[in-house]
């Protein structure tokens, strides 16, 4: 025979049932969902110059650190693999001395199918992860590139971009050393990847022409220039574009939404790690939808140099 005590137990019981149930039914509503994050790995170590054996090993260390945080996609700064020496060449303090040095730097530059690439290739392949490779690229005798390379969970090189816009100018560079001249974007599991590099972000157009090629997620390898400055610079990039961003420097790593927050940041050397949710819907801003291209003719225009 239930009593007055043993109804009042059982209103309690079942009413803590159904708030744990509540609970427990809000918290799953409230999960993540994880089969549509993408973990990205932003990797900074200052290279050693003309040292390709000595940077390959400080990049698979750090792409191991970040495969061990479960990182699908790993960045490097540009140049990584060979210490970025162009400067090296353009400010040779004699004839003599920029003879060598160009002689050097033609062949220092990796082949496509070159060992270091494939060394690292072997590796995506290994750890199952998307590695994008700073590299001074060769393609042929005489052309090199400024370029990175996406590498693939299978080994395969998945594409590659050449630095479209140069800091130092166009006139001053060793010979064959050569812009790029397209904006590619890459399937990376469920994003649409771009890649541009260094000075590159320091137009708007780069950034834009991914964008609207469809671009999700832009990665910006660079050697020169970090502080206050360029983060709110990549900042607005992100912005105005609506698509995630990556930045990887030597000495500093960002990765930054679409609406401009700050999701990671690092300095010095690091490995700096965020889970992007890619189920986001972009191009939704108004700066991609209410575009005017039929009245941007002037964008084509050379800018004078005189006073």
């Amino acid at each position: 025979m239930f009593t007055y005590q043993h109804t009042c137990l059982l209103r309690a019981t079942l009413t803590l049932t159904l708030l744990f149930t509540s609970a427990n039914l809000s918290w799953a509503d409230d999960t993540p969902d994880l089969s549509n994050t993408l973990r990205v790995a932003s990797i900074s170590f200052v290279p050693t110059k003309w040292d390709k054996d000595a940077n390959v090993m400080q990049i698979e260390k750090y792409i191991h650190d970040a495969a061990r945080q479960g990182a699908r996609l790993v960045v490097t700064p540009e140049g990584a693999l060979d210490g970025y020496v162009v400067n090296e060449v353009i400010h040779a303090k004699s004839l003599q001395s920029k003879a060598e040095l160009t002689l050097r730097f033609q062949q220092l530059a990796e082949p496509v199918e070159g060992p270091y690439i494939q060394r690292i290739a072997k590796l995506a392949n290994e750890l199952d992860l998307f590695v994008i490779l700073g590299v001074l690229l060769r393609e042929g005798p005489d052309t090199t590139f400024n370029t990175t390379v996406l590498l693939g969970p299978k080994g395969e090189m998945v594409g590659r971009y050449h630095k479209t816009h140069f800091h130092q100018g166009y006139d001053v560079n060793p010979p064959g050393y050569t812009p790029g001249d397209k904006y590619p974007v890459f399937d990376v599991d469920s994003s649409k990847l771009g890649m541009m590099i260094c000075f590159d972000r320091q137009l708007p157009e780069p950034a834009r022409a991914l964008a609207l090629g469809g671009a999700n997620l832009i990665v910006c390898p660079s050697y020169g220039g970090t502080g206050d400055w360029n983060t709110r610079m990549m900042q607005v990039r992100a912005y105005e574009n609506d698509v995630y961003l990556i930045f990887t420097h030597p000495k500093q790593g960002l990765i930054i939404a679409p609406d401009g927050q700050i999701l990671a940041e690092s300095t010095g050397d690091a490995v700096t790690l965020y889970d992007l949710d890619l189920s986001r819907p972009t191009r939704r801003r108004q700066s991609i939808r209410l575009r005017r291209p039929g009245i941007y003719s002037e964008l084509n225009r050379e800018v004078s140099t005189e006073p």
